[in-house]
């Protein structure tokens, strides 16, 4: 019964972020209020601040969940395998998101939306520290960098916002399809190879 209940709330809270974006992305963001993303979601404004506690965070509940994945899959990662390696290897295992012209669309809106808002950018900044305490709690337990957890945790991070920067550039710029993923890719490549030389955990 419990997991038939934490299985609607998922479901619920993915609606509401889901409703959310699709009107910022139609209006924009500072033009929607919580209570039109309720009516769209059909639950109350009381619902959507009971799975969000700001405006700005229902722009975020997709990036939230993946620090969520990113993180176990480091701390689960294989025996023998660092830290860089297993950030590079699930980045690259993630599916892109602009491999059709919807995906791509979206994905330029929600750079653009992001791009805009100086509240959103500095929700995002803020979820990259709240992510990098995580991570930094993971290292320190699986590896022995010890009093350096956090500064590694902080450089990794640091790749993965350069990318999200680097993406979000090529985007606004007309980057599409398949050469958009190639080009990110790519970058992610190289941008953990020079990580890498200088963090051998």
């Amino acid at each position: 019964m419990s997991g038939l209940r934490e299985l609607k709330k998922q479901r619920t809270r993915a609606a509401i972020a889901d409703a959310a974006l699709e009107l910022f992305l139609a209006r924009g963001f500072d033009e929607v209020t919580v209570a039109e993303v309720a009516r769209a979601a059909g639950v109350s404004d009381a619902t959507v601040f009971n799975y969000f506690r700001t405006k700005e965070d229902l722009v975020f509940e997709r990036l939230d969940r993946f620090w969520t994945r990113l993180i176990a899959a480091i701390e689960h990662r294989p025996d023998g395998q660092g830290v860089v390696d297993a950030t590079e290897a699930f980045l690259l295992d993630q599916e892109p998101t602009s491999l059709s012209a919807e995906g791509d669309e979206r994905l330029a809106g929600i750079s653009r939306m992001i791009a805009a808002s100086p509240a959103l950018l500095a929700r995002e900044r803020a979820s990259y520290d709240h992510a990098a305490t995580a991570l930094a709690e993971v290292i320190a337990r699986t590896t022995a960098l010890g009093e350096h957890a956090a500064t590694a945790a902080h450089l990794i991070l640091g790749v993965h916002k350069s990318l999200v920067a680097y993406t979000r550039e090529q985007v606004l710029a007309g980057a599409t399809g398949q050469a958009l993923a190639d080009r990110v890719a790519a970058r992610t490549r190289s941008g953990y190879a020079l990580l890498r030389r200088g963090l051998s955990a």
